[in-house]
């Protein structure tokens, strides 16, 4: 026997009560209104989470006191008391029940049972599910695909969201039919489209399980034909020559037509940085016409040719909060090519207070002056290879030393797959440190005075740094991603050049042959079903470097400090501040062994208020751990710190906001008295009282 189950208004089942005695005299009609509801529970659901079935119900549990007393103070804050309405209830259990059935459960039974509770004017609510048999699918069968280049039937094979004996799910059904929508466009097939007149996911009563039917039109191949370009701002912009604009598009006439080309030549476009707006669209010939062509239009909106522009900056580099200003001019499309050259002057601090001797030695104060000229190269022998080249003076001081750096660096970036971008950097630094000569030393402590003599080895130093990253970034939002993942590896190696110039009689400065590895991945998984309420991110990083060759064994030459690896800070280990933990010596000589990681639970909780102002408010609870070690040989599991603490997130057009307070839970230098964990000292007195606070722009990470 086979039923085709179709598309129909299931009717509404409005649930029975379970009330007391006293409760029985009363019309059940005119108590609903005043029910308030003080519990909804699940029972029987083991597919699915209860958060899961939450989120596709309307009815609410009362809140908490202090959500209610924010509402009666102001009615965007907070939330109501909740009331139980027979009706919004049907439909909820209509909504599970057809959640059920989307995803292969046709003999799903969902009842509800409310319970009075005794002050007769609030109810908890049981929604009973009895999941039954999951279909599968019996038989999936593509149609319609026929007459089609190989590589088509190749792509729908290898990359396919479902397949026979899967479980039946309609939502995996649908991401099923735009996933082949996409390979036909790809492949020609403009007009592509999906036949569901002809399509069909029939359930046998006789087995309890689907066959599935795809019907596919592809019509008619097309290929690109005429590109025309359009400046919106022509009368003011003569200098953008369209053979730089042709050469950025990833197809040209007479190619087979392809969406991933217009995409991704509308993003080479938009990546030159000389454009406020580049667009690409289409106009494909009507069905019956006889044309094969596909015929484009390139819409171009030119930033303006110079520029000079104030900065005011905040940031979280080198782990640190930094106010900044400067000054940066830019003349775009300079001598043609589409290619930008910037010159610009910037000046960041993280102790204001140490105005105005931000660079005097004998100081604590954190500052950087940087002066850079840059040329910026969106097209080395194809669209999908871009260069750059900047020329950097540079004053770095620093609580222990001040460093004075002449850089030269040549940059390539390639984008290898759709989410992989691979990076060359090729740097030149001539370096001059000064080492801080009134700070107190323990003297018994071997490890910083080794790292003292380190210091004192790079009074000059010639670096020639190979370094090479290969990223694949997988994540859905480029500030606040709430699914995905990005992994980057990089690896450095620096001295091979200076070696080779020295033994050729063109290098007489010192310098350190030394490799760097470092590995780090972050994760982000969306808690609430896509909704952006509740994520969930991770973040592992790792990191070694080591001496090699002649440099190895020799104790006057060492790992430059800007080349070496901190710990603590607003990106780091939060109950530390920046540069402030390693596992032993003196951290702001940083060390070559790094290992740290981070929780968070980033909350969005005034989402339903949807007022653009305290929906952007983000909460976060984080745990950190990780430190730093001066070598490899110092490397011990019971010396990682351990942090935590929590935070606030607003969301700006240029990312958000943060504010954060982290405490140590573990300390593996322990206190003046040798306390380390938590539980060993006084909360409020001493743990939550040296806590410290971050600010930056952008997530912790």
């Amino acid at each position: 026997m086979m039923s085709v189950l179709k598309k129909s208004v299931l009717p509404l089942i409005v649930a029975a009560y379970v009330v007391g005695p006293s409760a029985r005299s009363s019309p059940v009609q005119s108590q609903v209104s005043v029910f308030e509801i003080r519990s909804i529970g699940f029972d029987g659901n083991e597919t699915f989470s209860t958060s899961e079935l939450r989120d596709l119900i309307q009815i609410r549990e009362t809140p908490g006191f202090l959500s209610k007393t924010l509402h009666g103070w102001f009615e965007s804050l907070g939330r109501p008391n909740e009331y139980l309405d027979p009706f919004t209830l049907g439909e909820d259990l209509n909504r599970i029940r057809q959640h059920y059935r989307d995803h292969g459960f046709q003999q799903v039974k969902v009842d509800s049972l409310i319970t009075h509770k005794p002050d007769k004017s609030s109810v908890e609510i049981d929604i009973n599910i009895t999941e039954g048999y999951r279909s599968i699918i019996d038989t999936l069968e593509y149609r319609g695909i026929i007459n089609v280049p190989e590589v088509v039937h190749e792509a729908r094979q290898s990359g396919a969201k479902i397949e026979k004996g899967d479980y039946y799910n309609k939502v995996v059904l649908e991401e099923e039919l735009k996933r082949l929508i996409v390979i036909l466009n790809n492949e020609g097939y403009a007009k592509a489209a999906f036949v569901r007149e002809s399509s069909w996911a029939r359930y046998y009563t006789s087995t309890g399980n689907y066959s599935v039917v795809l019907f596919f039109a592809p019509n008619r191949r097309y290929r690109f034909g005429a590109i025309d370009i359009i400046n919106e701002l022509d009368s003011t912009r003569k200098d953008i020559d369209s053979v730089d604009v042709l050469r950025q598009l990833d197809y040209e006439p007479g190619n087979i037509y392809s969406t991933y080309a217009l995409k991704s030549s509308e993003r080479n476009l938009n990546r030159t940085g000389i454009f406020d707006l580049a667009r690409v669209t289409i106009q494909v010939p009507a069905q019956e016409s006889d044309s094969i062509t596909v015929d484009s239009r390139v819409r171009l909106r030119p930033k303006d040719k110079h520029e000079l522009a104030p900065e005011v900056s905040l940031s979280d580099e080198n782990l640190n909060f930094n106010l900044g200003v400067g000054l940066g001019y830019s003349n775009r499309n300079f001598f043609g090519g589409a290619r930008t050259a910037s010159a610009r002057v910037r000046f960041r601090t993280a102790t204001l207070g140490e105005f105005p001797d931000f660079f005097k030695l004998e100081t604590d104060a954190v500052a950087n002056v940087d002066v850079t000229f840059e040329l910026l190269q969106p097209y080395i022998f194809t669209n999908n290879i871009r260069g750059s080249w900047s020329l950097s003076y540079i004053r770095d001081k620093q609580k222990l030393y001040l460093s004075t750096i002449f850089q030269n660096k040549f940059g390539f970036s390639q984008r290898v797959a759709e989410f992989t971008t691979a990076y060359l950097e090729l740097t030149q630094q001539y370096i001059q440190l000064d080492r801080r000569r009134n700070i107190v030393i323990d003297s018994t402590d071997g490890e910083t005075l080794r790292q003292l003599r380190d210091l004192a080895a790079q009074k000059e130093q010639f670096n020639s740094i190979v370094s090479f990253t290969i990223q694949r970034d997988m994540t859905n939002d480029i500030f606040s991603p709430s699914k995905g993942f990005i992994h980057a590896l990089t690896v450095e190696e620096s001295g091979l050049l200076p070696l080779v110039l020295r033994d050729l009689g063109w290098v007489k400065r010192p310098f350190t042959q030394f490799y760097r590895l470092n590995l780090i991945g972050r994760w982000y998984s969306d808690l609430t079903n896509n909704r952006r309420f509740s994520i969930f991110a991770l973040k592992l990083r790792a990191g070694f470097e080591e001496k090699y060759g002649e440099s190895r064994s020799d104790t006057a030459r060492a790992i430059p400090q800007t080349n070496r690896f901190y710990a603590g800070g607003g990106g780091s280990i939060r109950g530390w501040s920046s540069r402030d933990l390693s596992s032993t010596g003196n951290p702001q000589f940083g060390g070559n062994v790094l290992f740290e990681g981070s929780i968070e639970l980033r909350t969005n909780i005034f989402q339903s208020l949807k007022d653009n102002l305290f929906d952007k408010i983000w909460t976060v609870l984080f745990f950190d751990f990780g430190t730093v070690w001066p070598e490899a040989r110092n490397v011990q599991l019971r010396t990682i710190a351990l942090a935590a603490g929590f935070g606030i997130r607003y969301d700006t057009f240029f990312g958000p906001f943060r504010i954060d307070y982290g405490f140590r839970v573990y300390n593996p230098g322990g206190d003046a008295a040798g306390r380390q964990w938590i539980t060993q000292r006084k909360l409020f007195g001493q743990t939550l009282r040296e806590g410290i606070i971050h600010f930056g722009i952008g997530h912790a990470f």
